[in-house]
This record gives structure tokens, sequence and C-alpha cells, in this order.
């Protein structure tokens, strides 16, 4: 990807000296949306990975299962070994964390070739990260039938990039293609919440945690895309729209027994990945030409 980048901002600069089209210079403004499939880069952890811990719950080593182990249990007839009776799971699992992304921007268009662009980039969850595990027929185990497992994931994280690049226009302007590398600052991170009935984690008491992994710097940002003007002043665009961000989160403390004994420890550490790259689409106004 870095490879291609580079190609392509070495061919705007030769179009762009070699162009006799003109580009609109001045100050524009614009609204950009973009889906991000995967949120914090968690979706491994949700579906596959899960979160190891000291291997003290009831079912699996996971202190957080994950949601394939989930589908797995539930699929096992009867989970009692050495307890009579027919003990068995049901599932409810909606998969990896998705969300919206909603930029807004200024950008300054100048000497037929060339912009500046500053403005921020909110992602927040729309759907998925939320998984539920009933346990029934576990009053042996000294949980009731029908106790749950619940896992709410979250995230979200603030971009606030500052671009300069290279705009190549088509057609006197009426079309452009743009690329353009940056700096950001950014901050945000990932949540869980976890609750469980008591015995599941092996203690009596249940285990209840809400704990946030968060991040903030600086890192940097891409961007390759075209806009074509359909109105006065009024251009539509799409782009690819990249962020290097991430870096590891401050220590956090856990609170229940539960939780406690499932990770052996109260004190828990992540990483924290905000990277991305999303085809973001939107509207361009121009507020002021030159």
């Amino acid at each position: 990807m870095k490879k291609l980048l580079v190609v392509v901002l070495a061919m705007a600069v030769a179009l762009s000296f070699g162009s006799m089209a003109m580009a609109k210079d001045g100050l524009s403004v614009d609204l950009g949306f973009a889906w991000n499939f995967n949120g914090a880069d968690m979706g491994k952890s949700i579906v596959k990975d899960g979160e190891e811990g000291a291997g003290a719950t009831l079912l699996t080593g996971d202190a957080i299962m994950p949601e394939n182990e989930m589908l797995a249990l539930e699929a096992i007839p009867d989970l009692s070994s050495t307890l009579p009776g027919a003990q068995t799971v049901k599932a409810d699992t909606n998969g990896a964390m998705s969300g919206l992304s909603t930029s807004l921007r200024v950008r300054y268009d100048f000497m037929n070739a060339f912009f500046a662009r500053l403005g921020f980039a909110y992602d927040m969850k729309i759907m998925g990260g939320d998984s539920t595990l009933t346990l029934n027929n576990f009053d042996l185990a000294g949980i009731p039938t029908g106790s749950k497992v619940t896992q709410k994931w979250d995230y979200s994280a603030l971009y606030i990039p500052l671009t300069v690049g290279i705009n190549v226009p088509i057609s006197d302007g009426k079309y452009n293609i743009y690329a353009g590398l940056g700096l950001s600052y950014f901050t945000g991170g990932w949540s869980i919440k976890v609750k469980a009935p008591g015995f599941y984690t092996g203690v009596a008491s249940a285990a209840n945690e809400d704990v946030e992994f968060s991040v903030s710097g600086l890192g940097f940002n891409w961007t390759v895309g075209a806009n074509a003007q359909v109105y006065d002043n009024i251009a539509l665009f799409i782009e690819l729209d990249a962020q290097v961000a991430g870096g590891m989160s401050d220590v956090e403390t856990l609170k229940s027994a539960g939780g406690i004994n499932a990770f052996g420890t109260n004190k828990v550490v992540y990483p924290v990945n905000l990277s991305q790259q999303l085809v973001r689409f939107g509207v361009s106004y121009y507020i002021m030409a030159l």
C-alpha cells in the first residue's frame, strides 16, 4: 500500500504540472461517511481468540470467551462429565463490532495543484460485539439453571487529521483526483462489560466488570481520492482514507472477585489499535473561490 501511494503521488506531481486544466482554488468544507467493518481491530478477539485468563472459568480456559467457543459448546448435547444431568448452553452471538465514521473537514486548494486539509472524524460502534451464553441445568455446579454470561464490547475513536497533498484537475476542474499525507491527533479505545453468575469463574460471588482500554497520541494519515462537481460549488467525493494510530493502554483495575479469579490478577492492560483504512463517501461545498 505504501508503494501504491508513492506511485500515485508521483503521477499526481507529473500530471499537475503537465495538465492544462485549472483546479478550483479556494476554501471548501466537506462532510463524509464511512463504514468500519472491524471496530478498533477487535473482530478476531470477539469471534475467535477471546482473552486468556487464569483458566478458572467453568467451561473454558478463556476469561473472555470468543463466539466460536460459545457456538461449539451449544452444539454439545450434554456438557456434564462427572456430574449427572443434561447440562447445555444456548449461545446468542452477533459478530465483530462495526460502526460509522463521520468526518467534517475544511480544505484549502491553492496554486492550481496543491491542498491542505484539517478536520475531525469520529468513529463509533453501531452494531455487533454482544454475546450471551445461557447456562441450562447447571444447578449441581452451584449455578441456577437459566443463568447468563453476557459480554458486551464497545469502541469509539476521534481523529483530528492535518493533511497536505497534490490535486490533479481534469476537464477544467470539474473532476479532480488527489493524494495526501499528514499527521493526526487521535484518542479512543475499546471497552468490555462482563457479567457472569457465581461459581462460573470458580468463586461464589458473581463476576461484574466494566473496563475501558484507551490511548491517545499522534499518528499518521494518508488519503487517495477523487471528486466530481455536480452543481455550482457542490462536488461529490470518494476516497480511501487511512489512519495509523494506536498504543498500549494504561493499567486498569478489576473490581469483582469473579473477574479477579478469572484473570488471576486484578491488574490488566491491553494494546489498542485504532489504525484503519476506510472507503469514505461525501459531499464538498466551496464557500470561497479564489
